[in-house]
């Protein structure tokens, strides 16, 4: 069972409707519709819900369905008895791929002779995926710019010479 079927069974074993759910949370209904069809939801909002239905932090419903969303959300199924090995297993396989990333940075800005300047806008960069938007932004304007005025010199090729033969006859 997930969460979201564990969830809907509570609040029909409360008699509570959807909207009726929704208007004692004051949220909109498609929230309450969101969570139970398995559309991303924070657990807050789930908790504040669960609240609202009448179960407490600590009742056991409430510990289940927690336990559940963060199987859902981190991938790692906590309710079994290989939990343990299973994260281990999971977080080394993303320690692996970090590591492997950090190499080859690190030949790429070896590479690239990057200069310590350059290395710190890299890191703001990163620290901020907006600015990364920008930056792909004006490296496609650069190369459709590029592109462009390769094609305008070919096309002045391509021009003088039929000029060129029109001139011969």
């Amino acid at each position: 069972m997930d969460y979201t079927q564990l969830f809907r069974q509570l609040r029909e074993a409360k008699n509570i409707s959807l909207e009726q759910l929704a208007g004692l949370a004051r949220v909109h209904r498609n929230t309450v519709f969101n969570l139970e069809s398995g559309r991303p939801v924070k657990f807050k909002t789930i908790a504040r819900l669960m609240r609202k239905m009448g179960y407490a932090d600590s009742s056991t419903e409430m510990k289940s369905l927690a336990l559940l969303w963060l199987e859902s959300v981190s991938g790692i199924p906590f309710s079994r008895t290989d939990a343990e090995a299973v994260a281990r297993k999971a977080i080394g396989h993303y320690r692996t791929g970090t590591r492997q990333a950090a190499r080859h940075l690190g030949q790429a800005v070896a590479d690239a002779s990057l200069t310590p300047p350059q290395i710190e806008l890299l890191i703001f960069a990163a620290r901020h995926p907006d600015v990364i938007a920008i930056i792909e932004s004006v490296r496609d304007f650069a190369a459709d710019f590029a592109a462009a005025r390769e094609n305008a010199a070919l096309e002045l090729l391509a021009a003088e010479d039929q000029g060129n033969d029109y001139n011969k006859t």
